[in-house]
Protein backbone atom coordinates (compact mmCIF):
# COMPACT_ATOMS: atom_id res chain seq x y z
CA UNK A 1 0.00 0.00 0.00
CA UNK A 2 1.14 3.43 -0.94
CA UNK A 3 1.54 5.88 1.74
CA UNK A 4 1.17 9.83 0.50
CA UNK A 5 3.36 12.07 2.99
CA UNK A 6 3.34 15.68 2.70
CA UNK A 7 6.88 16.75 3.98
CA UNK A 8 7.69 20.45 4.21
CA UNK A 9 10.78 21.57 4.42
CA UNK A 10 12.38 24.40 5.16
CA UNK A 11 16.01 26.29 6.43
CA UNK A 12 15.02 28.79 9.26
CA UNK A 13 17.78 31.36 10.26
CA UNK A 14 16.86 32.51 13.64
CA UNK A 15 17.59 35.64 15.44
CA UNK A 16 17.86 34.73 19.21
CA UNK A 17 16.64 36.92 21.42
CA UNK A 18 16.39 36.70 25.40
CA UNK A 19 15.54 38.46 28.19
CA UNK A 20 17.15 40.04 30.76
CA UNK A 21 18.02 37.60 33.96
CA UNK A 22 16.64 37.96 37.04
CA UNK A 23 17.12 34.84 38.29
CA UNK A 24 18.41 31.25 37.49
CA UNK A 25 17.03 28.05 38.83
CA UNK A 26 18.28 25.31 38.16
CA UNK A 27 18.88 21.90 39.73
CA UNK A 28 22.10 19.56 39.58
CA UNK A 29 20.91 15.89 40.16
CA UNK A 30 22.33 12.74 40.01
CA UNK A 31 20.85 12.09 37.01
CA UNK A 32 23.20 8.91 35.15
CA UNK A 33 25.46 10.05 32.35
CA UNK A 34 27.70 7.11 32.09
CA UNK A 35 28.78 5.92 28.81
CA UNK A 36 28.62 9.42 27.10
CA UNK A 37 24.35 9.53 27.67
CA UNK A 38 22.68 11.43 29.58
CA UNK A 39 18.94 12.63 30.58
CA UNK A 40 17.97 16.99 31.28
CA UNK A 41 14.55 17.44 32.24
CA UNK A 42 12.69 20.36 31.32
CA UNK A 43 10.21 21.74 34.26
CA UNK A 44 8.35 25.52 34.18
CA UNK A 45 10.63 26.82 34.58
CA UNK A 46 13.70 25.37 35.44
CA UNK A 47 16.47 22.57 34.16
CA UNK A 48 17.34 19.38 35.64
CA UNK A 49 20.94 18.32 34.76
CA UNK A 50 23.78 17.04 35.73
CA UNK A 51 26.74 19.29 36.90
CA UNK A 52 28.92 17.86 34.40
CA UNK A 53 28.42 16.08 31.14
CA UNK A 54 31.77 14.10 29.44
CA UNK A 55 33.12 15.78 26.05
CA UNK A 56 33.10 13.82 22.80
CA UNK A 57 29.91 12.58 21.38
CA UNK A 58 27.45 12.49 24.02
CA UNK A 59 23.48 11.89 23.75
CA UNK A 60 21.41 13.92 25.38
CA UNK A 61 17.82 12.18 26.31
CA UNK A 62 15.64 15.64 26.95
CA UNK A 63 11.79 15.19 28.68
CA UNK A 64 9.38 17.91 28.99
CA UNK A 65 7.93 17.38 32.34
CA UNK A 66 6.27 20.97 32.41
CA UNK A 67 3.02 22.15 31.46
CA UNK A 68 4.75 24.73 28.33
CA UNK A 69 6.83 23.91 24.96
CA UNK A 70 10.39 24.07 25.84
CA UNK A 71 13.86 23.16 23.87
CA UNK A 72 17.73 23.40 24.80
CA UNK A 73 20.11 25.13 23.67
CA UNK A 74 23.84 25.02 24.13
CA UNK A 75 26.21 27.72 23.46
CA UNK A 76 29.99 27.65 24.68
CA UNK A 77 31.44 31.39 25.94
CA UNK A 78 34.73 32.01 24.87
CA UNK A 79 37.97 31.48 27.21
CA UNK A 80 38.08 33.23 30.16
CA UNK A 81 33.98 34.01 29.97
CA UNK A 82 32.11 33.48 33.07
CA UNK A 83 28.30 32.55 33.47
CA UNK A 84 28.07 36.09 34.89
CA UNK A 85 29.51 37.62 31.63
CA UNK A 86 27.12 36.07 29.65
CA UNK A 87 24.33 37.11 31.88
CA UNK A 88 25.18 40.99 31.76
CA UNK A 89 26.88 40.88 28.68
CA UNK A 90 24.30 39.08 26.29
CA UNK A 91 20.84 38.85 28.03
CA UNK A 92 20.90 42.54 28.82
CA UNK A 93 21.15 44.12 25.28
CA UNK A 94 18.37 41.19 24.11
CA UNK A 95 16.15 42.49 27.15
CA UNK A 96 16.26 45.93 25.93
CA UNK A 97 15.42 45.49 22.48
CA UNK A 98 12.62 42.42 23.29
CA UNK A 99 10.65 45.28 24.97
CA UNK A 100 11.47 47.88 22.69
CA UNK A 101 9.50 45.39 20.57
CA UNK A 102 7.09 44.50 22.59
CA UNK A 103 6.22 47.75 24.55
CA UNK A 104 7.32 50.18 21.97
CA UNK A 105 6.48 49.16 18.47
CA UNK A 106 10.32 49.57 16.86
CA UNK A 107 10.60 47.56 13.38
CA UNK A 108 12.28 43.95 13.35
CA UNK A 109 14.93 45.80 11.13
CA UNK A 110 15.53 48.35 14.08
CA UNK A 111 15.46 45.93 16.64
CA UNK A 112 18.11 43.81 15.28
CA UNK A 113 20.27 46.98 14.64
CA UNK A 114 19.94 47.83 17.43
CA UNK A 115 21.01 44.19 19.08
CA UNK A 116 24.04 44.00 17.09
CA UNK A 117 25.32 47.64 17.74
CA UNK A 118 24.70 46.73 22.14
CA UNK A 119 25.86 43.26 22.19
CA UNK A 120 30.06 43.08 22.99
CA UNK A 121 32.27 42.47 20.86
CA UNK A 122 33.35 38.54 21.95
CA UNK A 123 30.34 37.86 22.00
CA UNK A 124 30.59 36.89 18.47
CA UNK A 125 33.07 34.33 19.23
CA UNK A 126 30.10 32.35 21.61
CA UNK A 127 30.28 28.73 19.58
CA UNK A 128 26.53 27.81 19.45
CA UNK A 129 26.87 23.89 19.65
CA UNK A 130 23.02 23.37 19.03
CA UNK A 131 20.42 21.81 20.91
CA UNK A 132 16.96 19.88 20.64
CA UNK A 133 13.68 21.19 18.82
CA UNK A 134 10.64 22.37 20.66
CA UNK A 135 9.07 19.52 21.86
CA UNK A 136 5.37 19.58 24.06
CA UNK A 137 4.65 18.56 27.72
CA UNK A 138 5.00 15.11 28.54
CA UNK A 139 7.35 14.54 25.26
CA UNK A 140 10.85 13.43 24.83
CA UNK A 141 13.37 13.45 22.44
CA UNK A 142 17.32 12.53 21.90
CA UNK A 143 19.89 14.55 20.43
CA UNK A 144 23.78 13.86 20.02
CA UNK A 145 26.10 16.58 20.10
CA UNK A 146 29.90 16.53 19.77
CA UNK A 147 31.05 18.38 22.86
CA UNK A 148 34.64 20.02 23.89
CA UNK A 149 35.60 20.68 27.30
CA UNK A 150 34.88 23.75 28.95
CA UNK A 151 31.78 25.79 30.70
CA UNK A 152 28.62 26.21 28.13
CA UNK A 153 25.20 28.01 28.70
CA UNK A 154 22.54 25.90 28.75
CA UNK A 155 18.81 27.99 28.04
CA UNK A 156 15.60 28.31 26.99
CA UNK A 157 14.13 31.04 25.14
CA UNK A 158 10.95 30.05 24.56
CA UNK A 159 8.21 32.95 25.84
CA UNK A 160 5.37 32.41 28.72
CA UNK A 161 1.97 33.44 27.64
CA UNK A 162 2.79 36.91 29.95
CA UNK A 163 5.76 37.33 26.86
CA UNK A 164 8.35 36.66 29.11
CA UNK A 165 11.61 34.86 28.42
CA UNK A 166 11.83 31.22 29.64
CA UNK A 167 15.73 31.73 30.80
CA UNK A 168 14.44 34.59 32.89
CA UNK A 169 12.03 32.86 34.60
CA UNK A 170 14.96 30.45 34.90
CA UNK A 171 15.51 28.12 32.21
CA UNK A 172 19.32 29.09 31.98
CA UNK A 173 22.53 27.93 33.93
CA UNK A 174 25.79 26.74 33.22
CA UNK A 175 27.02 23.30 32.53
CA UNK A 176 30.66 22.15 33.15
CA UNK A 177 31.73 19.55 29.93
CA UNK A 178 35.20 17.60 31.39
CA UNK A 179 37.31 15.73 29.39
CA UNK A 180 36.57 12.40 28.87
CA UNK A 181 37.72 10.30 25.52
CA UNK A 182 35.83 7.27 25.66
CA UNK A 183 35.70 6.82 22.16
CA UNK A 184 32.05 7.43 21.98
CA UNK A 185 30.65 7.86 18.26
CA UNK A 186 27.22 9.30 16.91
CA UNK A 187 25.06 6.22 16.26
CA UNK A 188 24.07 5.44 12.73
CA UNK A 189 21.35 7.89 10.93
CA UNK A 190 18.98 6.73 7.89
CA UNK A 191 18.01 9.96 6.99
CA UNK A 192 21.07 12.60 6.35
CA UNK A 193 20.26 16.87 6.54
CA UNK A 194 22.50 18.93 4.83
CA UNK A 195 21.82 22.60 5.33
CA UNK A 196 23.43 25.58 3.08
CA UNK A 197 22.15 28.99 3.14
CA UNK A 198 18.02 28.60 2.40
CA UNK A 199 18.56 25.48 0.84
CA UNK A 200 18.23 21.71 2.70
CA UNK A 201 19.34 18.57 1.14
CA UNK A 202 17.37 15.70 2.92
CA UNK A 203 19.12 11.98 1.84
CA UNK A 204 17.05 9.04 3.05
CA UNK A 205 13.55 7.31 2.76
CA UNK A 206 10.93 9.27 4.57
CA UNK A 207 8.74 6.78 5.68
CA UNK A 208 6.21 6.57 9.18
CA UNK A 209 7.91 4.91 11.76
CA UNK A 210 11.40 5.60 13.89
CA UNK A 211 14.63 6.81 12.33
CA UNK A 212 17.36 8.76 13.48
CA UNK A 213 18.43 11.31 11.32
CA UNK A 214 22.14 13.39 11.16
CA UNK A 215 22.29 17.15 10.61
CA UNK A 216 25.36 18.70 8.26
CA UNK A 217 25.72 22.02 8.31
CA UNK A 218 27.25 22.74 4.73
CA UNK A 219 27.10 26.92 4.94
CA UNK A 220 26.73 29.34 7.51
CA UNK A 221 25.14 32.61 7.09
CA UNK A 222 26.82 35.72 7.24
CA UNK A 223 24.60 37.60 9.14
CA UNK A 224 22.23 36.12 11.87
CA UNK A 225 23.06 33.62 14.51
CA UNK A 226 22.39 29.92 12.59
CA UNK A 227 20.43 27.13 10.77
CA UNK A 228 16.94 25.36 12.50
CA UNK A 229 15.44 22.45 11.36
CA UNK A 230 12.32 21.66 12.76
CA UNK A 231 9.46 19.07 12.66
CA UNK A 232 5.94 19.61 13.25
CA UNK A 233 2.75 17.71 12.69
CA UNK A 234 0.03 19.28 10.43
CA UNK A 235 -3.72 19.51 9.64
CA UNK A 236 -5.02 20.06 6.32
CA UNK A 237 -5.75 23.19 7.26
CA UNK A 238 -3.01 23.98 8.67
CA UNK A 239 -1.30 27.87 7.71
CA UNK A 240 2.34 27.33 6.81
CA UNK A 241 2.99 31.36 6.42
CA UNK A 242 1.82 31.38 10.58
CA UNK A 243 3.84 28.40 11.53
CA UNK A 244 7.16 30.24 9.83
CA UNK A 245 5.78 33.37 11.57
CA UNK A 246 5.47 32.04 15.21
CA UNK A 247 9.11 30.41 14.52
CA UNK A 248 10.20 33.93 13.65
CA UNK A 249 11.44 35.12 17.68
CA UNK A 250 10.78 38.90 16.55
CA UNK A 251 7.02 38.51 16.41
CA UNK A 252 5.72 39.48 19.78
CA UNK A 253 3.82 36.50 20.08
CA UNK A 254 6.63 33.80 18.72
CA UNK A 255 7.90 30.87 20.19
CA UNK A 256 4.86 31.22 22.82
CA UNK A 257 2.82 28.63 24.23
CA UNK A 258 0.44 26.79 22.29
CA UNK A 259 2.28 26.42 18.85
CA UNK A 260 0.12 27.04 16.05
CA UNK A 261 1.15 23.27 15.14
CA UNK A 262 2.43 19.96 17.38
CA UNK A 263 6.24 21.01 17.19
CA UNK A 264 7.42 17.52 17.93
CA UNK A 265 11.22 17.50 16.90
CA UNK A 266 14.39 19.17 15.81
CA UNK A 267 18.03 20.78 16.38
CA UNK A 268 18.39 24.37 16.64
CA UNK A 269 21.62 27.15 15.76
CA UNK A 270 23.70 24.24 14.27
CA UNK A 271 27.24 25.83 13.53
CA UNK A 272 29.14 25.33 10.57
CA UNK A 273 30.51 22.10 9.52
CA UNK A 274 28.66 20.82 12.62
CA UNK A 275 27.21 17.27 12.85
CA UNK A 276 24.60 16.71 15.43
CA UNK A 277 22.47 13.31 15.23
CA UNK A 278 19.09 13.00 16.25
CA UNK A 279 15.88 10.41 16.50
CA UNK A 280 12.53 11.52 15.94
CA UNK A 281 9.31 8.78 14.88
CA UNK A 282 7.72 10.06 11.73
CA UNK A 283 3.62 9.71 11.55
CA UNK A 284 1.38 10.11 8.05
CA UNK A 285 1.39 13.97 9.10
CA UNK A 286 5.41 14.88 9.90
CA UNK A 287 6.63 17.72 8.53
CA UNK A 288 9.66 19.87 9.17
CA UNK A 289 9.89 23.39 8.43
CA UNK A 290 11.89 26.09 7.25
CA UNK A 291 11.62 29.58 5.12
CA UNK A 292 11.99 27.93 1.70
CA UNK A 293 9.23 25.22 1.49
CA UNK A 294 9.99 22.46 -0.94
CA UNK A 295 7.06 19.65 -0.73
CA UNK A 296 7.89 15.94 -1.35
CA UNK A 297 5.71 13.21 -1.29
CA UNK A 298 6.44 9.70 -0.38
Amino acid sequence: MKINLKFILLLAISAVLTHQLSHAQSHSSDLDHSNHNITILAEDYAFQTPGEIPSGWTTIEFTNEGNEDHFLFLAKPPEGKTFDDYASGVLNPFNDVWYALRDDGISQEDAFGKLVENLPEWYWSVEFIGGTGIIPAGASTQITLNLEPGMHILECYMKTEDGEMHNVEGMMRDINVVESESGASPPDADIAITLSNFEMAIDGNLTPGKHTFSVHVKEHPEEGFGHNVHVALVKPDTDVNEVLRYMNFMEIDGLQTPAPVNLSEGCILCRKAKRVTSQQIWSPAATCLSRNIQDIWV
